[in-house]
């Protein structure tokens, strides 16, 4: 045989194989567009095209994990908004059933459109511009109140107190989401990051992982750096959001070594992401870094790396174990996209995060708090820890015109030594007085 033939042959052989890898996945594609094809031409009923694909793209890609996800194009802006950090509508948080036995406003984010047009915790949201919406979820309900800026939307809400009902008409407006809040908010809008109750200890809560939170974050800790003896970061119910935020936060912390690693497919390690020198604030200053059960993802990814890097003490109740890494890919021109896992992400010890659905209570998985450390809380202290979040969040309701100084030099004494706190309302919220109690014992050896 000669040469060129032997060549001829191969080429033909690696196309045979080519052809034979693919013709599972060409036969199932067109098997897909036939079934499309047949139910367009032969359902009872006309059907929408654009819906068929949605519902086959949804039921594919959903099939995968929980936290792989189609994104239709009327879901896409909005969920991009969340890492934006800003959209438009009217401020509020909502909460409902299961927690809620009705569609509740938890907040009115200070001098939002809500917040301004009167609406109060605790609003009882009934309709929506004449629709009844006191069973419907949170989710759909939250989409329906954003909208374009300078557009209206009338609630019925029902109030506490009230015998009728009342409308109120609020006209959206851009809402730009803070990702880092502090101890309570002054009169002008800012935060105060000095804690009420001891001010050489700095209180920052993160909400979210957003594309600001970095430098949010960095411009607190510059605010409070030179008073600043001990540090709470608060990662309780921060369901997550931007791994490269999550990366740049612990980075903040260390002066080298490795903050996480992700492994896809096969165990193969993706990217591994290391500290580069110098710190935001002295490695001398203890942190604790308060966790719960709400706590997933990327907080999980702070939370694991500080603590393996002895770098904090984990204190709360043990995190969510949510370990995997999404991926959004666009689809149908930008229009539309998918979230996919495309890998799970590990701490610098290597332990496992991520919680399986076959995982049991006594497996590896989340980032539990440090010996000592762990504080449960009821469902009904939990709605006060809330309760009293929201409060300090609202210079009207947190007291920030009442005089930090004690009243004697004695006071000053006992608080110096961690015996009294100068914020009465600190035991609404055992989890966060344990992470004082922690600091102020680390403070005084």
């Amino acid at each position: 045989m000669t040469t060129k033939n032997l060549k001829i042959l191969l080429i033909l052989l690696v196309a045979c194989l080519f052809c034979y890898g693919n013709a599972q996945r060409i036969r199932n594609l067109g098997d897909l567009a036939f079934a499309m094809d047949i139910i367009d031409r032969e359902y009872v009923k006309k059907p929408s095209k654009e819906k068929l694909y949605e519902a086959a793209m949804k039921g594919m890609i959903e099939s995968l994990d929980s936290y792989s996800s189609y994104i239709p194009s009327e879901s896409l802006k909005p969920f991009q908004a969340v890492f934006d950090q800003e959209f438009g509508g009217l401020g509020v948080s909502l909460e409902g059933p299961p927690r809620r036995e009705k569609l509740t406003i938890v907040s009115a984010l200070f001098n939002s459109p809500a917040y301004k047009a009167g609406i109060k915790p605790g609003d009882v949201i009934l309709e929506i511009d004449s629709l009844d919406s006191e069973k419907s979820e949170v989710d759909s309900v939250s989409e329906k109140l954003r909208g374009k800026e300078g557009t209206s939307v009338t609630l019925k809400i029902k109030r506490a107190g009230e015998s009728e009902p009342r409308l109120v008409k609020i006209v959206r407006a851009k809402i730009e989401v803070e990702s880092v809040v502090g101890d309570r908010r002054r009169m002008d809008g800012s935060w105060d990051f000095s804690m009420e109750a001891d001010p050489k200890i700095a209180y920052m809560r993160l909400e979210l992982f957003g594309e600001k939170t970095t430098e949010e974050l960095k411009a607190s800790l510059v605010a409070v750096k030179a008073d600043c003896k001990g540090l709470i970061i608060d990662l309780r119910d921060n369901t997550g959001g931007l791994l490269v935020a999550a990366k740049d936060i612990c980075d903040m912390f260390l002066d080298d070594g490795d903050i996480v690693s992700t492994r896809g497919r096969d165990n193969r390690v993706d990217q591994r992401y290391v500290a580069k020198p110098g710190t935001a604030i002295s490695n001398k200053v203890p942190i604790v870094v308060l966790v719960n059960e709400h706590s997933a993802s990327a907080s999980e990814v702070v939370a694991g790396c500080l603590q393996d890097r002895c770098r904090a003490t984990i204190v709360g109740h043990r995190s969510f174990g949510k370990g995997s890494v999404q991926n959004v890919i666009p689809l149908d021109g930008g229009m539309a996209a998918m979230r996919m896992t495309t890998a799970y992400y590990y701490p610098p010890s290597g332990r496992l995060i991520h919680r399986e659905k076959s995982a049991k209570p006594d497996d590896v998985w989340g980032v539990s708090p440090d010996e000592g450390c762990e504080v449960m809380l009821s469902e009904d202290a939990f709605i006060k820890a809330i309760e009293r979040m929201r409060r300090r969040a609202d210079p009207m309701e947190n007291g920030i015109g009442r005089p930090r100084e004690m009243s004697s030099s004695k006071d000053k004494g006992e608080a110096d030594a961690g015996q009294k706190n100068l914020d009465p309302t600190l035991q609404e919220d055992p989890q966060l007085e344990k992470a004082v109690e922690v600091l102020r014992k680390k403070l005084s050896e």
